[in-house]
């Protein structure tokens, strides 16, 4: 009798638990997401050369930063704000980006391995220095400004940030940036000056007047260039980084 009861016992188990499998298999939901993903911004153009240049020179170039045509659509009222900054990072030499293993890489190594973003303490016979040249241009972040068309004067879209040229592009005090509002800022257009340095030991006897002409707060000793870096291509690469979306 007991053999019995226990078969019997087992028998239930296995049907309960074969009903609750078929219960399960008999009803699924799914829920589809999908997401368009694009950039905020759209700027334009994509490089600026100043070709050869003198020192004490001041030369100007413009580009514009405007939003991209997913959030400009008329139908898109989400999100009206974009928050960016300009960022300076020293330029990697284009046949050095893939020994450096891309873009990204390259860029990435030029701005961790530069051993003085001024360059006034500059040693040629420095391996760290060496490495960096081999690599990377002298930078030229240092003497570029950036400038706000300022438009509008208030309301939204009226906190774009300027910085002036001979600073430390290293120091965040020193970041450009703005707010684009869709209804009533659309565009930025900023003004990129160079002011281009001098050598050291060649410098006309007015240097720190044309220093502090543009930047009262600049020591012009500072931003002398060594004279070993003479007829060196310069470059620096300007950041667009969009920081909050609103």
């Amino acid at each position: 009798m007991k053999k019995k009861i226990i078969l019997s016992f087992v028998g239930i188990i296995a049907v309960v638990a074969v009903s609750a499998a078929m219960f399960a298999a008999f009803e699924a939901h799914v829920i589809n997401v999908t997401a368009k993903i694009e950039n905020a911004l759209y700027v334009h153009p994509e490089t600026k050369t100043f070709g050869t240049v003198f020192p004490q020179e001041y030369l100007e170039q413009s580009f514009f930063i405007t939003t991209s045509s997913s959030f400009s659509a008329t139908d898109q009222r989400r999100v009206l704000n974009i928050d960016y900054v300009i960022k300076q990072k020293p330029k990697p030499k284009p046949e050095k980006i893939a020994s450096l293993g891309g873009i990204e890489a390259a860029r990435d190594w030029c701005h961790g391995n530069i051993p003085d973003s001024i360059g006034t303490t500059y040693d040629p016979a420095d391996p760290e220095w060496q490495a960096f040249l081999e690599n990377c241009y002298p930078t030229l972040c240092p003497y570029l400004s950036k400038h706000s068309d300022h438009f509008p004067t208030t309301g939204p879209g009226s906190s774009d940030v300027d910085v002036n040229a001979f600073h430390d592009p290293e120091d965040p005090a020193f970041l450009a940036g703005g707010t684009i509002n869709k209804d009533y800022d659309p565009a930025d257009q900023w003004i990129v000056d160079l002011a281009v340095p001098c050598f050291e030991g060649m410098c006309a006897q007015d240097w720190n007047e044309f220093v502090l002409g543009y930047n009262s707060l600049a020591d012009p000793d500072d931003y002398m260039l060594p004279p070993e870096l003479e007829s060196k291509i310069f470059g620096c690469d300007l950041w667009i980084e969009v920081t909050a979306i609103y």
